[in-house]
């Protein structure tokens, strides 16, 4: 009888340790508002100003897992599982996937960093905080997120691994496989990054290089199905063609002064396509924020968009204009007000905001208004 009753005492004793070292977190974000565009083609061809319901205007619905577990020795196993969906009908998003946002595990070092395996954002998401679409501009993203810093798509199959931070310096790399017998490079994808901080200063570097998304042939790549832009110089204007390879390189640096902040961001994007055409896109913002009260933050940006498409020798151009106001009403729940303006110049047909249909002239603009909660 003493001897059961030691065994069920420490059986608890040891269930309550591993609890105490253990844990799953739950957490998500909800987003919604109402857009109102001047200018989107309709069935009909023609221009019409739209009033629409918007889910996830101010970052997309999500809700996901975090785990950790203490190893010992610095060392913790941990995962995420992350599920996107729409508000506006609950269907999944990211091409119906169950947790198509991030789905990994790995090891986590206190002194040699962190290795995951899994469905991951690559490192060109790493300059996110320098644009203004991720800072306070809701849909004010880079012509049809041509570089993808605004995570139109994710990587499936892949490595990464994330330095610690020494002295304010941080690097981090991830591979994704393309699962192909006799085609190591057919949609595969690689990328990397490095970061720094020191006191007001930030500054950030990446590298992203898809080859053969979305190829019907390899379905178990690195990107499949949540890979496209909007944008007709982006995917090939002259034939449809897919694309045979992207690659871009960005730099970006925010410096912080009292309640405000400027904001920097270059992207050089460029894609071949399979019928040996090519585009090549470059993008430039500055961005202003300030808290101009403790919950009052209002935002303010310009995007430069030059291009040149070969062999047609066509060079599309846009500008944009973000401006935004975003209201905490608490630390979980705040309310925003965004307007978008973009123009379409030289060989570019016509403007298109992120997310929206094109327009029937050169100039777009948009104004959402809506609500976001965190838990």
């Amino acid at each position: 009888m003493n001897r059961r009753l030691f065994l069920l005492a420490a059986t608890a004793f040891a269930c309550q340790a591993a609890s105490a070292q253990s844990s799953v977190t739950l957490y998500g974000l909800i987003s919604t508002g109402i857009v109102y565009t001047n200018n989107q083609v309709g069935s009909d061809h023609h221009g019409h100003s739209t009033w629409q319901f918007a889910s996830g205007p101010m970052q997309t619905p999500r809700w996901g897992m975090k785990g950790v577990e203490d190893l010992g020795g610095g060392l913790k196993a941990i995962f995420i599982l992350e599920n996107g969906y729409s508000i506006a009908n609950g269907t999944l998003s990211q091409g119906g996937r169950m947790f198509g946002r991030q789905a990994f595990v790995g090891v986590s070092s206190n002194s040699y960093g962190t290795l995951t395996l899994g469905r991951q954002y690559d490192e060109a998401v790493t300059l996110c905080i320098f644009e203004s679409a991720c800072q306070f501009a809701a849909y004010g993203a880079h012509i049809g997120d041509s570089d993808n810093v605004f995570d139109t798509f994710r990587i499936n199959n892949a490595v990464q691994y994330k330095s610690i931070n020494y002295r304010g310096l941080q690097v981090e790399g991830l591979y994704g496989f393309s699962n192909k017998a006799g085609g190591f490079s057919d949609n595969n994808a690689y990328s990397a990054a490095a970061q720094y901080a020191n006191g007001a200063l930030t500054l950030g570097a990446a590298y992203l290089q898809v080859n053969n998304p979305n190829d019907s042939n390899n379905t178990n790549g690195a990107v499949v199905n949540d890979y496209g832009f909007s944008s007709p110089f982006i995917t090939n204007p002259a034939t449809g063609s897919g694309v045979s390879k992207q690659r871009m390189f960005g730099a970006g640096g925010a410096y912080a002064f009292g309640t405000a902040s400027v904001s920097l961001l270059y992207t050089n994007v460029m894609f071949q396509y399979l019928d040996t055409s090519r585009l090549s896109l470059q993008n430039g913002e500055i961005s202003l924020t300030d808290f101009v009260r403790p919950n009052v933050l209002l935002g303010a940006a310009y995007i430069f968009t030059t291009g040149s498409y070969h062999p047609q020798n066509d060079d599309p151009k846009w500008h944009q204009v973000n401006a935004g106001v975003d209201y905490l009403v608490s630390k979980r729940t705040d309310l925003f007000l965004v307007g978008i303006y973009q123009k379409a110049a030289g060989d570019a047909r016509f403007a298109q905001i992120y997310s929206l249909s094109p327009s029937s002239t050169k100039t777009q603009v948009s104004a959402v208004i809506g609500m976001r909660h965190k838990w």
